[in-house]
């Protein structure tokens, strides 16, 4: 399953994120929690788009929610925490994408005639 994280940079401050987040891309891969991959953050180009950054996680279940929110990793806490001064606060979004032969699909029921 692919977590996107959308989120907005404050005003001015676009050019540090983005150096900020090349120089520890690596630290983010390394102190991922357990089941969890690091798959990259990604910047909006020539105004696509609603947000101007996603993070991108990959686990492979549920309960590795329950891992991310255990883990106890100082170093992926400073990250987390070092990240979201570059965010403007309450203007983020996430999703969670699994592989379409992995969704469970619910049908409407039919009407009987």
């Amino acid at each position: 399953m692919l977590w996107i994280q959308f989120g907005n940079v404050k005003e001015g401050r676009m050019k540090d994120s983005q150096e900020w987040t090349k120089k520890n891309e690596g630290l983010f891969e390394k102190h991922a929690p357990p089941g969890w991959a690091y798959r990259g953050t990604f910047g909006t180009v020539l105004g696509f788009g609603t947000y101007d950054t996603a993070l991108i996680m990959e686990c492979g279940k549920y309960g590795d929610f329950d891992k991310l929110r255990e883990h106890k990793d100082e170093t992926w806490d400073r990250l987390g925490a070092e990240a979201n001064e570059f965010l403007l606060p309450g203007q983020g979004q996430a999703i969670l994408l699994r592989e379409i032969g992995d969704v469970k699909v619910m049908e409407p029921l039919k009407k009987k005639k």
